[in-house]
């Protein structure tokens, strides 16, 4: 099983063991996680998952490393979040 949160943007969304399981998420906050699953039955690869091992900290972070801003509104703490990383 694979998780996967597109946490903003377009991605295509595709199983390698079910031609059928395909997905295009549009989103703009979190709005579709998704779990990819190896051993389904055909066309029901993908399903819907939580958000789990990222915060909006943590890709306000990654995007100021490559001079980007996330396109969501949110102040974090990077101190903090820095001190975790490094």
């Amino acid at each position: 099983m694979t998780s996967i949160c597109t946490c903003y943007g377009t991605a295509d969304l595709a199983s390698n063991k079910d031609e059928k399981g395909k997905e295009t998420v549009i989103t703009e906050h979190h709005d579709a996680p998704r779990y990819i699953l190896a051993d389904a039955p055909e066309g029901e690869g993908i399903r819907q998952a939580p958000v789990i091992n990222h915060t909006d900290v943590e890709l306000e972070l990654i995007e100021s490393l490559v001079g980007r801003s996330v396109p969501f509104t949110f102040t974090g703490d990077y101190d903090s979040l820095k001190k975790t990383m490094y």
